[in-house]
C-alpha cells in the first residue's frame, strides 16, 4: 500500500476550468452590454433624471422664523392684553 493519492482524480480537468472560465467571461460581457444600452437610452433622453426632493429626504416646510415668532406672539400678545385689561379695572376680574 502506497500514500500516493491517484493522480487522476487529483489533477482538475483543464477543458473544464476552461469552461468556466468562458462561462465568466460570457457572462461578464453580456452584463457589460446591458450597461451600455441603458447608458446609450439615458444619453437619448437628454441624461439622468434628477431625484426627487421626496426620495432625496428633503422636507419643506412654511416654519420661517418670521412665521414661527409670528405664531408664538398670538398667545403671548393675546396673555399681555388680559394682564393690561386686568390693571385697568384694578388688578381684579
Amino acid at each position: 500500500m502506497t500514500d500516493e493519492a491517484d493522480p487522476r482524480t487529483a489533477a482538475p480537468d483543464p477543458d473544464d476550468h476552461v469552461a468556466r472560465l468562458q462561462a465568466e467571461i460570457d457572462a461578464v460581457k453580456a452584463r457589460r452590454a446591458g450597461y451600455r444600452a441603458e447608458a446609450a437610452e439615458t444619453v437619448a433622453r437628454g441624461g439622468p433624471t434628477r431625484a426627487t426632493d421626496e426620495e432625496l429626504g428633503v422636507i419643506k416646510t412654511d416654519d420661517t422664523v418670521g412665521k414661527i415668532a409670528a405664531d408664538a406672539s398670538q398667545p403671548i400678545g393675546s396673555r399681555l392684553r388680559r394682564l393690561m385689561s386686568r390693571f385697568r379695572r384694578g388688578g381684579k376680574k
